[in-house]
């Protein structure tokens, strides 16, 4: 099976490693003839998995190229998944299928919307990797991967051709109650690393912070309960301790985004969060408050 990867960060090139490895061959769509020429002179690039290194060759192109497209991953930052997939829009074949697999929520919605005709499949990650070099990834934990389709168009077969792909990916029925836990869990922890310029476990440790996430988690779960939405089987603040816990040596990907300047998914993020509580009438004072800090302070670099 032929796939087309529009996305060549972190998941991105998990994701190529995984399909090209399982059989499938992998073409990535990269965002510029600066990043082509850059791959080219590399000739691959590496997956470091507990200290053992892996080399993938594939196909790179850009996206004018005139290829039809059958299956389409998108896994660039959220807020540029519409313009990632309008960029391609040309080169879709009638029967592609199309899954993303990014932060946050509204994008995925939005091309549902925007193409009824398609069928169109979302997921959700706790995969960590990170680069130490351009093209070089290292895997930093091994996560579970949720998929299901979105669409009202298409069938179950998408996951039956790429179970192989990963061990630990599953299908699910109600991909949109899987995407609101992991939005949940980024309100609660992702902001407030990056105002805080602190590895996630930094956030539990001191009294300012607790109280902080514990308001933002308040708030998220009256917004659920309003919505009809189930988050966990306990309070959130709880869960979200958990992971800041698990993961307390790790950067959040928005800490990481302020603190070298780039645009940040907190609009995909917060910014969707707060959008759905003034919907449904309900304030959320500490989740607006940080949405507008990190606007403030972020200055989206357009390199």
């Amino acid at each position: 099976m032929q796939w087309h990867i529009i996305g060549a960060g972190a998941i991105g090139l998990l994701w190529a490693s995984k399909l090209h490895k399982a059989g499938h061959h992998v073409s990535l769509i990269l965002r510029n003839q600066e990043k082509l020429d850059q791959y080219r002179n590399n000739g691959h690039f590496s997956v470091t998995t507990n200290e053992q290194t892996e080399h993938f060759e594939t196909a790179v192109e850009l996206a004018d190229n005139t290829t039809p497209i059958h299956q389409l991953l998108i896994t660039t930052k959220s807020f540029a998944a519409v313009d990632a997939f309008n960029s391609i829009r040309h080169r879709l074949a009638d029967d592609v299928r199309i899954l993303l697999l990014h932060n946050g929520m509204g994008p995925q919605q939005q091309l549902v919307d925007d193409n009824p005709a398609l069928e169109i499949w979302a997921g959700s990650t706790t995969d960590g990797a990170y680069f130490n070099a351009p093209f070089n990834l290292i895997r930093a934990g091994i996560g579970d991967t949720q998929i299901g389709r979105l669409s009202k168009q298409g069938n179950d077969q998408l996951f039956e051709e790429i179970a192989a792909v990963d061990n630990r990916l599953k299908l699910t029925t109600d991909i949109n109650s899987v995407l609101w836990r992991k939005l949940a869990i980024n309100c609660a922890i992702n902001p407030l690393t990056a105002l805080y310029n602190c590895r996630n476990g930094d956030l539990i440790k001191y009294t300012d912070r607790r109280a902080a996430m514990a308001q933002i988690c308040k708030e998220i779960d009256n917004v659920a309960e309003a919505s009809g939405i189930f988050l966990f089987e306990r309070k959130l603040m709880e869960q979200a301790w958990d992971v800041a816990e698990l993961t307390g040596n790790n950067h959040s990907s928005m800490q990481q985004d302020v603190s070298h300047s780039r645009a940040t998914e907190i609009e995909t993020i917060t910014g969707f969060f707060c959008k759905i509580a003034e919907q449904v009438g309900i304030a959320v004072p500490a989740n607006q408050l940080v949405l507008e800090a990190i606007r403030t302070i972020n200055e989206p670099d357009d390199n």
